[in-house]
């Protein structure tokens, strides 16, 4: 399979402790990518903003907390020996491979020129904002006319500079007038790495009917998030309560499936950056989700695109249009 997001590399950078890709208590580590048969996994970069910036780097800017995490990435897949993914093709190949995405687009502050840099570090997936508004756009909200407003000038000029170099933009968590302005100004497929259906779970973070019907006619894929909040309505006492259940995951990829077709669904775990009880907790659960989908008529055909063959084939068109 071909995880589209995961939060593992900021959660061991955020601990600075002993755990790393080989040993650690997290959803993601080598042997249970390697044991589940993960082709590739891909690895945010996820730049903390404002009251969530660790203490100990207060005094940095977001730029240099993000070349913090790019350092972080490489020190632990060089020592767990995880090849960086070079050639979409080599994901064809059954090996496990990182690839390198960003989550929070104020990490490169408004300077359009640092895409140059994160292309060079081999960054795959652009997320243009979290949760926060920032000099390309606006994120998802419960406030209407926050939700309506569209990418500011730079966010534009970011889209496009992407086209041009061959990386892929992610709207998860973007706005709803930010999405219409991606499909207005993005040259080649968009995608959402972890974002479910609205009409499914009624929170701003997933995508509306339309926008998945968007997402199909441009080439795009939506990556099921295994997040509690995201797959149902209900509300847990506490966060570490909220159940998130194989029943709920089925119920989002097959409104997806039917209401955008068999080429937009895809994975997007968001392991290591969600909490509560998962009824998958690593890629090794995975294959319960599989007979699931099986038992609720998919032919394996669609469940394999699901799980790599959508993602496969978004990467391989991005490389098309690299200049």
């Amino acid at each position: 399979m071909i995880d589209l997001h995961s939060d593992t590399i900021y959660a061991l950078w955020k601990d600075d402790g002993d755990s790393s890709l080989l040993h650690n208590d997290l959803s993601i580590s080598k042997e249970r990518l390697e044991r589940a048969g993960v082709r590739g996994q891909c690895f945010a970069l996820f730049t903390p903003m404002h009251d969530l910036v660790p203490r100990k780097y207060r005094d940095n800017s977001p730029w240099e907390i993000l070349i913090s995490l790019h350092e972080r990435f490489l020190k632990e897949t060089g020592a767990a020996s995880i090849p960086i993914l070079q050639r979409a093709e080599d994901l064809r190949d059954g090996s496990l491979h990182a690839i390198l995405t960003t989550e929070e687009g104020g990490a490169i502050e408004g300077d359009i020129s640092r895409l140059r840099i994160l292309k060079e570090w081999g960054v795959r997936i652009f997320g243009l904002t979290w949760n926060w508004e920032n000099e390309l756009g606006y994120p998802n909200s419960t406030d209407p006319a926050i939700m309506g407003m569209g990418l500011k000038e730079k966010g534009i000029e970011a889209v496009e500079e992407c086209g041009a170099l061959g990386m892929i933009i992610d709207v998860s968590h973007l706005s709803d007038g930010g999405f219409m302005d991606v499909a207005r100004y993005a040259k080649g497929p968009f995608i959402a790495t972890h974002s479910n259906a609205r009409s499914v779970t009624d929170v701003t973070r997933n995508l509306t009917d339309g926008e998945l019907r968007i997402l199909a006619d441009r080439g795009g894929v939506a990556g099921l998030n295994l997040c509690p909040a995201f797959l149902h309505d209900e509300k847990a006492t506490v966060p570490e309560e909220a159940v998130s259940r194989i029943d709920d995951m089925v119920r989002h990829i097959m409104h997806i499936y039917r209401t955008a077709g068999e080429d937009v669904p895809a994975i997007g775990t968001d392991f290591d950056g969600i909490g509560g009880q998962l009824e998958i907790a690593s890629h090794c659960q995975m294959h319960l989700l599989w007979d699931a989908l099986g038992k609720a008529g998919l032919k394996a055909s669609i469940i394999d695109k699901i799980s790599y063959g959508n993602a496969l084939r978004v990467f391989l068109e991005a490389e098309g249009r690299r200049v």
